[in-house]
């Protein structure tokens, strides 16, 4: 007989948990009913028996989960609001979205939910387990909104903030897509020199028989590296981004890696103010929904993005926790702009500290444009020059065994 797993409150509002047979999940649902508990969470237990083909499945489905893009994730959210507000119930809803759009990841991850909500799992709790398409402040959202009754009005800003925060990367993105772009171009262009040019004359040059200029063959013998241990080097280079991926993925590297980035000239002061518009706009939006601020602050500092900033916010919750003020904490902490803790004061002196935030990520935002706009206009010209001078010196080493021979003929 199938084990369910159950997680529900008691009648002192204790959470409870534990696991039960029954023969479905609705006969389930009936014998915890009979105990006098309020199940929140009801799945079937599966015992797991290792199986290579069920494991390659498992991590193929992970990988194929980061295919969800935010603007599918947005049109999703939209639509579900859409449905719920015409009245039409959460299971046929699902049912609906999971035929439905061009992305066949975000159709199964669907489908399972539906199962998951139909086994008498809240939506918030099905939703938990698929955390690269649905993130925490995702979550908190559609949990508020089951809580309050008022799904349809949760997604409908759900929506509305994704969509924010979706223009904000892609104007991040947009930006420096130009510089990298002339960065791969340049790195194409030297290793063609240097595998099918540069040989050409160095065969010249050994027929000719005479002595090389020193940056001659200084060229000569980077470009013979290059093409007797190309694959060694790209072997290496894969070890290199395999290794940096590695550390992002590390609690301890991954913070490192963040302070050092924010003290990158102007690449820092991208990434600052891009936090502290999600940060501004996310705490903003659950305040006024009427998270309680510590539980707000929680979610706000996951989602921007740098660990400095998440460990400071958990600092800053903790002052808060203490009963001291959030603009207080933030101010100790000094990793936001001077003027957020300023303006959060006004906030809280006035009581609207949710317009306050709201109106910091708008600001903000626009500092975004203004900073990437600066950054794109100094990286563009250093580039190219950094691109032209590499260029140049292979021609002008190739060259320069031909200028010392016509000298020495004339």
């Amino acid at each position: 007989m199938p084990r369910f797993e159950y997680r529900a409150k008691d009648g002192a509002g204790q959470t409870v948990q534990g696991e039960v047979l029954a023969a479905t999940s609705v006969e389930a649902l009936q014998l915890l009913r009979g105990q006098d508990v309020l199940v929140t969470c009801l799945q079937e237990k599966v015992e797991r028996v290792f199986n290579l083909s069920d494991q390659l499945t498992g991590w193929s489905r992970q990988w194929n989960l980061r295919g969800v893009s935010s603007k599918e994730l947005v049109v999703f959210t939209h639509q579900l609001a859409t449905l719920i507000r015409a009245g039409v119930p959460l299971l046929e809803c699902l049912d609906i979205l999971s035929s439905e759009g061009e992305n066949p990841t975000l159709q199964q991850v669907v489908k399972r939910i539906r199962a998951d909500v139909e086994g008498g799992t809240f939506l918030a709790d099905a939703l938990k387990r698929y955390p690269t398409v649905f993130h925490e402040f995702y979550r908190s959202m559609v949990e508020v909104g089951e809580t309050t009754g008022r799904l349809d009005e949760s997604l409908t800003q759900l929506a509305v903030y994704l969509d924010k925060q979706a223009q904000l990367r892609a104007k991040i993105f947009s930006g420096l897509a130009y510089p990298a772009l002339l960065v791969a171009v340049a790195m194409i262009v030297l290793v063609f020199l240097l595998i099918w040019v540069v040989p050409l004359f160095s065969g010249l040059f050994q027929d000719m028989g005479e002595s090389l200029p020193w940056l001659t063959q200084v060229v000569i013998d980077v470009a013979e590296g290059v093409r007797h241990h190309f694959f060694l080097l790209v072997t290496l280079l894969g070890t290199f981004v395999m290794g940096i991926r590695w550390m992002l993925k590390n609690q301890k590297s991954r913070q490192a890696i963040d302070g050092w980035v924010l003290r990158v000239p102007l690449l820092g002061s991208v990434i600052q103010k891009a936090a502290t518009v999600r940060f501004a706009r996310t705490l903003g939006f659950l305040v006024r929904r009427g998270v309680p601020l510590l539980y707000a602050l929680g979610v706000a500092g996951t989602v921007t993005g740098n660990k400095v900033f998440e460990q400071s916010i958990k600092l800053a919750t903790t002052g808060v926790q203490d009963g001291r003020p959030l603009s207080e904490t933030l101010r100790a902490r000094q990793i936001f702009p001077p003027m957020v803790p300023q303006m959060i004061k006004v906030g809280e002196s006035t009581g609207s500290i949710d317009v306050m935030l709201e109106k910091i990520a708008d600001l903000f935002e626009q500092e975004v444009d203004r900073t990437v706009a600066t950054l794109t206009s100094v990286l563009e010209p250093f580039i190219i020059l950094v691109v032209g001078c590499g260029i140049a010196l292979v021609v002008v080493a190739m060259y320069l065994p031909i200028f010392s021979i016509g000298s020495v003929i004339g």
